[in-house]
């Protein structure tokens, strides 16, 4: 499916529109009382002073540059995290939707792939960079994150059946049990949190069995990437590690991001790698590497 240049333009623009609400959401959510909705009915106004916010600078990404990132009042700085989620927001529609159209989802051939499957992309690109953020700056993934992440990967197991990521229900339930499992073990002795848990059902759901392993897999490993040199740092500078913490949940969110296109392709890089065929005339001791190899790929490829 070839997407013509003008609707990539179209989608980066309401990226950016839709980024500017998301603001509104990472800086309240975690903050504000959501039995009033004051987070929704409260005009956008500067943090410091309080002031109202003009329409003209509140257009994404140029009235920050207009306003040179400081408040037009009080001349309080605006964090540079306003426009980097606004842009942020349109860049992963506008790659969102080329990578879905050129390459599908996993386990979804992109001759597959219909409207469905678009706005799938667009939606979690959008909700997970909103858990992301929020994540980074309040340590929490709310509730307004992880409830529509569920829902939305239940709704599209009906929507784009045959055609989904998770290859059936039962795939489903045990994509749910290990995804989740293996993060509440965790946040049972401290090491993350239940929101993580919480968000976790539901990419459990939407990936299912065997791809939750990869998408729970690339998650620590980018973390751990991080977290590595910034432990080893802190401990040369002899600073307390004890008491220093990391978010995982932003890592979570890369890792189910990659395998929401490439998951199957890892999963067969690393199956084709790591367990190649047995040579051949290499009589009893190949045959029952045949058995091992036979074993490894029917637990790997479980209802796949």
């Amino acid at each position: 499916m070839v997407i013509p240049i003008p609707i990539y333009i179209v989608v980066f623009i309401f990226g950016l529109v839709f980024g500017s609400f998301f603001n509104v959401c990472i800086h309240r959510w975690p903050q504000e009382d959501r039995k009033d909705h004051e987070w929704v009915k409260t005009p956008s106004n500067c943090p410091k002073c309080r002031a109202p916010i003009r329409w003209y600078d509140n257009i994404p990404l140029i009235g920050w540059l207009r306003l040179g990132g400081k408040c037009r009042d009080c001349k309080a700085p605006i964090h540079w995290r306003y426009p980097a989620v606004e842009l942020g927001n349109a860049l992963l529609w506008v790659l969102g939707l080329y990578l879905v159209t050129t390459y599908g989802l996993s386990n979804v051939a992109p001759e597959n792939i219909g409207i469905v499957h678009i706005i799938l992309v667009i939606f979690l690109s959008s909700i997970w960079l909103i858990g992301m953020v929020t994540d980074f700056e309040h340590t929490e993934i709310p509730y307004e994150v992880s409830i529509p992440n569920g829902i939305a990967a239940v709704l599209f197991m009906f929507l784009a059946a045959p055609h989904t990521i998770s290859q059936g229900w039962l795939s489903c339930l045990y994509g749910l049990l290990f995804f989740a499992g293996f993060i509440f073990i965790f946040a049972l002795f401290g090491g993350m949190g239940y929101g993580d848990v919480d968000v976790a059902l539901g990419f459990g759901v939407l990936f299912g069995w065997p791809l939750s392993v990869v998408a729970l897999f690339l998650g620590i490993l980018s973390g751990g990437i991080i977290a590595i040199p910034l432990w080893l740092s802190l401990k040369l500078r002899g600073k307390d590690t004890k008491t220093a913490a990391m978010p995982f949940g932003p890592w979570l969110f890369l890792g189910c991001y990659v395998s929401l296109f490439f998951g199957t392709m890892i999963k067969d890089w690393y199956l084709s790698t790591f367990l190649p065929a047995a040579p051949a005339g290499s009589g009893a001791g190949g045959s029952a590497w045949l058995h091992i190899q036979d074993a490894a790929l029917a637990v790997m490829q479980l209802f796949s």
